[in-house]
């Protein structure tokens, strides 16, 4: 019975399901690949630093760099992200922080299966 609790505890990260749903954050779609997102706090504060979570579908796509920038102002942030991987498709972004109120292009580099694909969002922080 112990070792059936572990296992249900394990599961849901891993056996995260495909396609994505609104349910999974902010949805994305380029070519193949399918991501989700969300930030914590949920509410994303100027001059605030803050987390992505991200997931990925295929689970088996790699997310190699993330970035943000404001389009209208031609600068991005001032600080370099790292990424922590989660699981199968799961990452943690973490080094966020947006210096000033406009909108901002939040850029993710993903690799899946040899392919790159450029997935792009806008958000107006206020």
């Amino acid at each position: 019975m112990m070792r059936l609790a572990a296992v249900l505890l394990v599961c849901p990260v891993a056996a995260q399901a495909c396609p994505l749903t609104p349910a999974d954050g902010a949805l994305v779609q380029q070519g193949s690949v399918q991501l989700a997102w969300r930030s914590e706090p949920g509410t994303i504060a100027n001059g605030q630093p803050f987390v992505l979570r991200v997931a990925l579908c295929p689970q088996t796509a790699k997310l190699l760099r993330v970035d943000a920038t404001m389009p209208e102002h031609r600068h991005g942030m001032n600080y370099r992200p790292t990424l922590k991987p989660l699981g199968p498709g799961l990452w943690q972004v973490n080094g966020m922080l947006w210096h000033m109120a406009g909108r901002w292009e939040l850029r993710w580099d993903v690799q899946d299966e040899g392919r790159a694909e450029v997935l792009r969002a806008s958000v107006m922080l206020r």
